[in-house]
C-alpha cells in the first residue's frame, strides 16, 4: 500500500513539475527588446509619425552624445524663425569669423562670405556643415550662445528631460547629450511642422557656389538616400565620442517611421541595422484611416439655424495596428456652437486605445432671429 502510494505520489510530482515547465514556457512572451534588432546599438527606437506610437525601443532613456544629430533641434528652430519672420529663405547672410572657425563637417566659409539662408540649410542638411549651422544660429539669436540657450528652453517646452546642449552642431562632448526617444520627438515636431526639410534631407548631391570660379560639392551623409526607396532622411551624425548614430525617415504606402539609433561602432552595420528595423516595422503594422479628413460625421438641421450645419472631422484619424487586426472601432463626439462658432472634438476608440481628433464645420452658422422662427413654426404647423 505504501508502495502504491509512493508511485502516486512520485508519478503526480513529475506530472506536475512537467506541468509547471509547459506553463512557464509557454507563458513567456517576447517583447519588442527581446527581438534582436539594432544589436550594434547602444540606444533606439522605432516610432510611428502620425500617431507618435512606438513599435520598438532599446535603452530609449539613455543619456548618449547625439554629434551632428543635434542639428534636429537647430533646424526645428531655423524653420520657426523663417515662420515667425526672423529671416527667409531669401535672405543673405554675411558669415562671421566664429563660424568660419568651426571644424568637422564643413563647406569651408570664409569671413565676409556671402550665402542665402536657403544655401545654408542645404549645407546643414545634406553634408552636416557645422560652419552653415552657426551661421544660421546667429542670424537667428545673434550668437551660438544665445541660440543654444533657445534649444534648451524648446526642449524644455518639449519635455524633454533627457536633453541637454551646449551648441548647435553636436561637436560637444560636455554637458551635451540627448536620447533616442527625445532624438524621436524632435524629428516628429520637425517633420509634422515644418515638411519642407524633407525637400532638403532627401537631396543626394548638389552644390553650391553653383556661378563661381570654386564650386562645392555637397554629398549627402546619408548614404541610403537616393539608394533606398521611401528613404526621406532625416539626419546622420558622427564623433569619436559618440560612435555612428543616425535618425531615419522612411515612406512607404500611407505610413511614415522615424527610427533612431546610437553608438554604432561602424556606419555600415549602423545603416544595416537601421534598415532592418524599418523593414519590421512595415512588414508587422498598418496605418488604418478610420475617418477621412472633411469626412461628414453629422448634418444638423435645427429650427434654431437658418441653414443646415455640415460637422466634418478636422483631420485623417488614424489608428496603428498589427497586420491581420480585425478589431472594430467605435468613435463618439461633442461640440459647442458659440457666437456662430463651432468647436469641438473627436474620440475613436479601438480595443483598449483611442485617438483624439478635431471636428468643424465648413457651413454658415445664422441663428434665426424671433421672427423668422414664428415664421418657420408657422409654415411647419399649417403648410
Amino acid at each position: 500500500m505504501k508502495k502504491r502510494i509512493f508511485i502516486f505520489v512520485l508519478f503526480f510530482t513529475i506530472v506536475l513539475l512537467f506541468s509547471n515547465i509547459s506553463i512557464s514556457t509557454s507563458a513567456k512572451i517576447k517583447d519588442d527588446e527581446d527581438l534582436g534588432f539594432i544589436e550594434g546599438a547602444k540606444s533606439g527606437i522605432l516610432m510611428e509619425l502620425s500617431t507618435g506610437e512606438i513599435l520598438y525601443k532599446k535603452d530609449i532613456d539613455k543619456r548618449l552624445a547625439p554629434a551632428s544629430m543635434t542639428k534636429i533641434m537647430t533646424l526645428l528652430l531655423v524653420f520657426e524663425g523663417i515662420e515667425n519672420n526672423v529671416i527667409s529663405y531669401d535672405t543673405i547672410l554675411t558669415v562671421s569669423k566664429s563660424a568660419e572657425s568651426m571644424g568637422g563637417s564643413q563647406v569651408y566659409l570664409k569671413e565676409n562670405e556671402k550665402i542665402s539662408v536657403d544655401e545654408a540649410i542645404k549645407c546643414v542638411c545634406i553634408c552636416s556643415a557645422n560652419d552653415c549651422a552657426v551661421l544660421l544660429a546667429e542670424a537667428i539669436s545673434g550668437s551660438e550662445e544665445a541660440f543654444v540657450r533657445k534649444m534648451n528652453r524648446k526642449a524644455n517646452d518639449m519635455g524633454l528631460k533627457n536633453t541637454l546642449f551646449s551648441d548647435c552642431t553636436g561637436l560637444s562632448s560636455q554637458n551635451h547629450y540627448s536620447s533616442s526617444h527625445d532624438m524621436a520627438i524632435m524629428s516628429k515636431e520637425l517633420i509634422d511642422k515644418y515638411p519642407k526639410v524633407l525637400e532638403y534631407t532627401n537631396i543626394r548631391e548638389d552644390y553650391i557656389r553653383k556661378n563661381t570660379n570654386s564650386p562645392f560639392w555637397l554629398v549627402n551623409t546619408n548614404k541610403l538616400i537616393g539608394r533606398v526607396d521611401g528613404v526621406l532622411g532625416l539626419k546622420t551624425g558622427y564623433c569619436s565620442f559618440s560612435g555612428y548614430n543616425i535618425t531615419l525617415l522612411m515612406k512607404k504606402d500611407n505610413m511614415n517611421l522615424i527610427s533612431v539609433v546610437f553608438g554604432y561602432s561602424d556606419s555600415t552595420k549602423r545603416n544595416s541595422e537601421s534598415l532592418e528595423l524599418l523593414r519590421y516595422g512595415f512588414n508587422t503594422y498598418e496605418l488604418k484611416t478610420i475617418l477621412k479628413k472633411d469626412e461628414i460625421l453629422e448634418t444638423v438641421e435645427s429650427p434654431c439655424y437658418r441653414y443646415p450645419i455640415n460637422i466634418r472631422v478636422k483631420n485623417d484619424i488614424n489608428i496603428l495596428v498589427k497586420k491581420g487586426n480585425k478589431e472594430n472601432s467605435t468613435y463618439e463626439y461633442e461640440y459647442n456652437i458659440e457666437n456662430n462658432l463651432l468647436s469641438g472634438s473627436i474620440t475613436l476608440n479601438f480595443g483598449e486605445r483611442c485617438v483624439t481628433g478635431k471636428i468643424y464645420t465648413d457651413s454658415i452658422i445664422e441663428k434665426r432671429n424671433i421672427l423668422d422662427l414664428l415664421k418657420y413654426s408657422f409654415k411647419r404647423c399649417f403648410c
